[in-house]
C-alpha cells in the first residue's frame, strides 16, 4: 500500500490518477494498491510528456510527487480515514443514482450513465481492495442493481 502526494495542476494530477488505482483522501493525496513499478512507470510517462512540453513551448506545468511505502501500522492509522472517503462517496453517489433513475423516466442519460458507471466500478474496487464495507456499500449496489435493470439497457 502506498500513499501518493501530488503537487501539480490539476489536468497533470487527474491524468496519472486515471491510470493507477487510487482512492482519493484529501486534495492531493491519493492511497494506492498498484504496484511501486506501475505507480513509478506512470510518474515517468507523464514526466517525459511534461518535459517536451516544456522543451517545445518553454514553459509547462510542474509535477512534484512523494510516493511514501506504507508500513502495516501506517496503513492502519489512514484506514479510518479511507473508510471515511468511501461511505461519503457511496452516500454521493447513491443520491446521484436516484436522481439518475427519476431524470431516466423523462430523458436518455445514457452519458450520465456510464460515467456514474465508472465511478461505481471504482468506489467497489477500492472497497474490496481496502476490504472496507460500510453498510451504506450494500445499499448502493442494490440501487446499481435496480439502475443497471431499468436504465442500463
Amino acid at each position: 500500500m502506498y500513499l501518493l502526494i501530488i503537487k501539480s495542476e490539476k489536468e497533470i494530477y487527474k491524468k496519472l490518477v486515471r491510470k493507477i488505482e487510487v482512492l482519493e483522501l484529501l486534495p492531493g493525496v491519493y492511497l494506492t494498491w498498484s504496484t511501486r513499478e506501475k505507480i513509478t512507470k506512470t510518474i515517468e510517462v507523464i514526466k517525459k510528456e511534461l518535459v517536451r512540453e516544456w522543451e517545445e513551448r518553454g514553459v509547462g506545468p510542474s509535477l512534484e510527487v512523494a510516493v511514501i511505502e506504507l508500513t502495516e501500522a501506517q496503513y492502519k492509522s489512514i484506514r479510518p480515514l479511507a473508510r471515511r472517503v468511501i461511505e461519503t462517496t457511496a452516500e454521493s453517489l447513491l443520491s446521484e443514482m436516484n436522481r439518475l433513475h427519476e431524470k431516466s423516466k423523462r430523458e436518455n442519460v445514457s452519458g450520465w450513465f456510464r460515467d456514474l458507471a465508472n465511478r461505481y466500478v471504482k468506489l467497489t474496487n477500492a472497497a474490496f481492495v481496502l476490504d472496507i464495507h460500510p453498510a451504506v456499500l450494500d445499499k448502493l449496489k442494490e440501487k446499481w442493481k435496480e439502475l443497471t435493470l431499468e436504465v442500463g439497457k
